[in-house]
């Protein structure tokens, strides 16, 4: 049972290390790895004693590894550094405030996106949750990021 709980422990461990994802495998590793020692030192009071100052002293190691490993030779070869800057070619959506408030026809079903024309030019847009057909006015009410929100103008 001990070597099954030894080898269940470095399974998930190296799942861990190769499945990105919420650290699951890594916890129940450790979990596995604690347990075989525990059993394997007769599973006593001196066996409960050992297992907490390893589990402390794993933490300790942990939480200065995560501190200072990214700062060594070897974390700088293991973590990616580069910035998606402009300068590097990368560019993100263009906030397009300068829309707010303006009026557009909508050129295709919004449901509950789809794209409205503000003066000859096309953009892409959502809507609150509505639905509209093609031909509606429409105005811009918010805008945050590249996500352009509109609404039916009302007729007065």
């Amino acid at each position: 049972m001990i070597t099954y709980l030894f080898i269940g422990g470095i399974v998930l461990l190296g799942i861990e290390a190769v499945v990105p994802g919420t650290c699951i495998f890594g916890v129940s590793g450790m979990v596995l790895l604690l347990a075989a020692l525990y059993f394997y030192l007769g599973a006593g009071a001196m066996a409960s004693i050992v297992v907490a100052i390893v589990s402390v002293i794993a933490l300790i190691v942990g939480i200065w590894l995560v501190k200072k490993a990214p700062h060594t030779w070897i974390g700088r070869r293991l973590t990616l550094t580069l910035e998606s800057t402009k300068d590097r070619g990368y560019s993100g959506n263009d906030e397009r405030t300068d829309l707010l408030g303006r009026e557009g026809i909508a050129q295709s079903v919004l449901r509950p996106a789809g794209r409205v024309i503000f003066d000859d030019t096309p953009v892409d847009v959502v809507t609150d949750g509505e639905f509209y057909e093609p031909g509606t006015k429409v105005v811009v009410v918010a805008v945050t990021g590249g996500r352009v929100v509109v609404r039916k103008v009302e007729s007065e």
